[in-house]
């Protein structure tokens, strides 16, 4: 069987679309392609840190959650520390719409002749506005305040984290 050159580079682009689509675990970029997705940290002090995880349109909240618990994780390994308590966990859900109008207008008129003059007169006049559509997306956001310690994480806290642990057992399902 042959197949053309002209048929595997289209499957070629429309493969690198669709893994376009999907949020990858990457420092915040801003490109055309991606939008303005990925992590970003800001420490706070030597043991305090934001974290901010930003999906696009396609990233479930669960992905995003995930991916910024495990840049926790991985910062916490990082900086020598064993575990990280979750202080603050701040999700923000944006939705925005976009209207775009069709200005195209179109007027007709109808006539009719005059029976008494012989004259041409408008009987009727009809005007149509152009349609409009309204495109929706969302992206989630995800920002987290953790303090990160060293020794054996408290098992009486649930906002508490073994950092080694989870970047050995999340990794594989990072999708990078």
């Amino acid at each position: 069987m042959r197949i053309k050159i002209s048929t595997i580079a289209v499957l070629g682009i429309g493969l690198f679309f669709l893994s376009s689509c999907a949020t990858k675990y990457q420092p915040v970029s801003g490109s055309f392609w991606t939008g303005h997705t990925g992590y970003s940290e800001v420490p706070l002090d030597s043991t305090t840190w934001q974290v901010t995880f930003a999906g696009n349109d396609n990233t479930t909240d669960d992905v995003v959650n995930r991916y910024a618990l495990y840049r926790c994780a991985e910062i916490t390994v990082q900086q020598g520390l064993d575990y990280f308590v979750v202080l603050d966990n701040n999700d923000v859900a944006a939705v925005k719409s976009t209207v775009n109008h069709n200005k195209t207008q179109q007027t007709q008129i109808e006539h009719t002749v005059d029976p008494q003059t012989g004259r041409v007169i408008p009987v009727a006049v009809t005007t149509t506005n152009g349609s409009s559509t309204t495109t929706t997306t969302a992206s989630h956001t995800v920002t987290k305040t953790i303090r990160l310690f060293t020794g054996t994480r408290p098992n009486d806290d649930p906002n508490a984290y073994n950092a080694k642990s989870m970047v050995t057992l999340m990794a594989p399902s990072i999708n990078r």
